[in-house]
């Protein structure tokens, strides 16, 4: 996110307390916890989603799948600490997507439970606590406003105070809460330089490939990536007449004119963890495609995910 400087007289409220059990947030520091990059949410007892590039700027530019960053639990858990790695299928950066996000092992159990997720409308009142300067957090509060920013997938926070600065260093990967309740609604990706806005990339745009195991969501990506060739999904036309064809429960968590790689990753994710519909989806695909060699390859790529249990 924007790295402007932390000026005087900083309107954000400092947490005088800690929470009575450990929170879901944690926090990317480097191996002696000196310096922070970011924060990361718990989105699985095991998992932990932050932003890519705080992995980058943890690691370098060199970071990807596999690459290793050091998270704690200053709220709720001091001492707790664990070694985060970037899962196969789990990284979007540059080319990847839109947007930018990690998915993280954890080697170490959770300090607490994952957490609840749930879904924004543009106008709710959201909370947003990160780590700058401040062990056990600061937070901000805003309004969601509606998508935009500088890459397709994010949606706008616009944030409550008039004066001073909001969202400070060190809020990249912190969870967007509900504003009266403590669902997970996406996280922090970006923010203006003013610090008056920021960006949060929403839970529900990001495939849900943690707890997966790597073989699976290595499989999950690949498909992904071979169905963004097909004919079917480059063609706007083509792909509205597919989304109309797929099963309501599906295109209740799709859009249509969504950017193609995050439509089809989402595609694949949902129909494969959640609904067991891959193997429908493929079949409709097929019938569009009448054998092309892109189908060809998409099937190839999803082999090890069609195991019986999707119809």
């Amino acid at each position: 996110m924007t790295r402007p400087p932390v000026p005087n007289g900083s309107t954000v409220s400092l947490l005088s307390n800690r929470p009575d059990t450990p929170d879901w947030q944690l926090r990317v520091t480097d191996r002696d916890g000196t310096a922070l990059h970011g924060a990361a949410v718990l989105v699985a007892p095991e998992y932990a989603l932050t932003c890519a590039h705080v992995v980058v700027e943890a690691v370098g530019p060199s970071a990807g799948p596999g690459s290793e960053v050091r998270l704690d639990a200053p709220r709720g858990l001091p001492g707790w600490e664990s070694v985060g790695t970037v899962l196969a299928g789990g990284w979007w950066w540059d080319g990847e997507a839109p947007w930018d996000a990690a998915v993280l092992r954890l080697d170490r159990t959770a300090p607490g439970p994952p957490a609840a997720t749930a879904r924004h409308r543009v106008g709710d009142r959201v909370r947003v606590l990160g780590f700058p300067n401040a062990e056990t957090g600061r937070w901000v509060t805003g309004r969601i406003t509606g998508d935009s920013g500088s890459r397709f997938g994010y949606t706008q926070i616009d944030v409550d105070s008039a004066t001073g600065f909001t969202v400070l260093p060190g809020f990249s990967g912190s969870g967007v809460r509900e504003g009266t309740g403590d669902g997970l609604l996406g996280i922090v990706c970006e923010a203006a330089a003013n610090g008056r806005a920021g960006w949060m990339i929403p839970l529900d745009r990001v495939p849900r490939v943690w707890g997966a195991g790597p073989d699976t969501a290595t499989a999950v990506a690949r498909t992904a990536r071979a169905m963004t060739d097909l004919r079917t999904l480059l063609s706007p036309d083509l792909r509205f007449d597919l989304y109309t064809a797929l099963d309501p429960r599906l295109r209740r968590r799709l859009r249509a004119d969504q950017d193609l790689t995050v439509f089809a990753s989402q595609l694949v994710s949902l129909a494969h963890e959640e609904y067991r519909l891959l193997g429908a989806v493929l079949d409709l695909l097929d019938e569009r495609e009448e054998g092309s060699a892109g189908m060809l390859r998409v099937r190839e790529a999803a082999a090890p995910l069609l195991t019986g249990r999707d119809g």
